[in-house]
């Protein structure tokens, strides 16, 4: 018989999951600024209190949200074209919820979203990062910066149907940064 340690953990499974799911099936229909916790707690049938147990706001929902939208089948060391595939079939599975998302995104909302998108692509630095090459910080960023901006241009430009074509020019463009980063400038 499980002990009252296996329930607690399985109830706060099941809460953060219904969270999550809520938090999904609302960006499905309504942008992301006009969900309130209100509503996250009405769609997951949960009292305020217990999301308060769980989250700090909406925006800290979101970071544990993003983070569960991982592809599992993104590894490090992945090359881009990999990358890329995997993210484009997800972007476009999931354009209502991305168009939501992003569509009249705050400060706040654009640095959970470049956070994200740099823990998808394993390119997260660490907090002590005095042993981290600067080039890898600057393409790191650049690259979680240049994905976020095309995400955004799609919703724009309602997912056109020449995102391969962009995505092309897109790992082009880092494929010279990569370059311009390995020369030496006195």
């Amino acid at each position: 018989m499980p002990n009252s340690v296996d329930k607690e953990d399985l109830r706060v499974t099941k809460t953060e999951k219904a969270l999550n799911t809520a938090m999904f099936s609302l960006l499905e229909n309504r942008r992301f600024g006009k969900i309130t916790v209100s509503d996250i707690c009405v769609e997951a049938l949960v009292s305020r209190a217990t999301f308060y147990a769980h989250y700090t706001d909406k925006y800290d929902i979101l970071k544990e949200w993003l983070v569960c939208l991982k592809p599992d089948n993104i590894n490090i060391g992945d090359p881009y074209e990999k990358i890329e595939n995997i993210v484009n079939l997800f972007i476009h599975k999931n354009e209502a919820v991305i168009k939501n998302l992003v569509y009249d995104a705050n400060d706040e909302t654009l640095g959970i979203l470049f956070d994200s998108i740099l823990f998808a692509f394993g390119l997260t630095i660490e907090k002590d990062n005095s042993k981290i090459s600067p080039k890898y910080v600057v393409l790191s960023n650049f690259f979680a910066g240049g994905i976020l901006n095309y995400v955004i241009w799609q919703v724009k430009n309602r997912f056109p149907s020449d995102v391969p074509m962009m995505n092309m020019y897109l790992y082009e463009a880092i494929e010279n940064l990569k370059e311009l980063l390995n020369k030496k400038f006195y």
